[in-house]
């Protein structure tokens, strides 16, 4: 197989980059094989890695490179990108303990957050229940005691805006987490990068 198989290999991997990036890409490493002289496939691969790994690393490097400050970036946008450089961690024989390293650190932060989660909705779920009783109970006695029912009114939409307050907190505390770990996981790669690129050159 030639070194042309290896890039149209990777190049069909490369989705999600767009046309003009993918152009840029290939157009790299077509010159970068032609000064590296790798002669064929083979050759390529044991420069370069295989051309899924490849594909893996550039995708995580463009999708750090171009995505947006962490603190505008949307939890889905986060999430999308750890998992990117996930892969591009495991495409490397050499960092796949560094990625299982990630991936446990990665579970331990879903179970912290999924309890986060799970307590924020039962309180959430409470403080809107009790408002809402509160709030129900209040217009019901409203006619008999006026002053009674303007209390349990008080109380019910003390409730409900609590409850919607709490949900707010939620989110805005997955949202921080998620934004922790993308800077963290960022970090990661980054480290396991350079120590990769000074290897190479050594």
């Amino acid at each position: 197989m030639t070194t042309t198989d290896y890039l149209d290999e990777f190049q069909a991997l490369l989705q999600g980059l767009s046309s003009d990036e993918t152009s840029d890409v290939l157009e790299y490493y077509q010159e970068y094989i032609l000064d590296a002289e790798l002669v064929d496939y083979a050759a390529a691969v044991a420069k370069l890695g295989t051309p899924h790994q490849l594909a893996r690393k550039t995708l995580a490097d463009y999708s750090i490179r171009q995505s947006e400050p962490v603190t505008r970036a949307t939890p889905r946008h986060n999430a999308r990108l750890i998992w990117i450089i996930i892969l591009a961690l495991f495409a490397s024989p050499i960092a796949i303990p560094l990625a299982i390293a990630v991936i446990l650190m990665l579970i331990a932060g879903i179970l912290v957050i999924g309890a986060i989660i799970f307590a924020a909705m039962m309180v959430v779920a409470g403080l809107l229940l009790a408002g809402g009783f509160a709030l129900i109970s209040g217009v019901a006695i409203l006619f008999q005691s006026f002053a009674t029912g303007i209390f349990y009114i008080g109380v019910g939409l003390a409730g409900l805006g609590g409850g919607i307050l709490a949900l707010l907190i939620g989110y805005m505390v997955v949202k921080v987490l998620l934004q922790m770990g993308v800077v963290i996981i960022k970090y990661i790669y980054h480290k396991f990068q350079a120590r990769h690129q000074k290897g190479a050159r050594d």
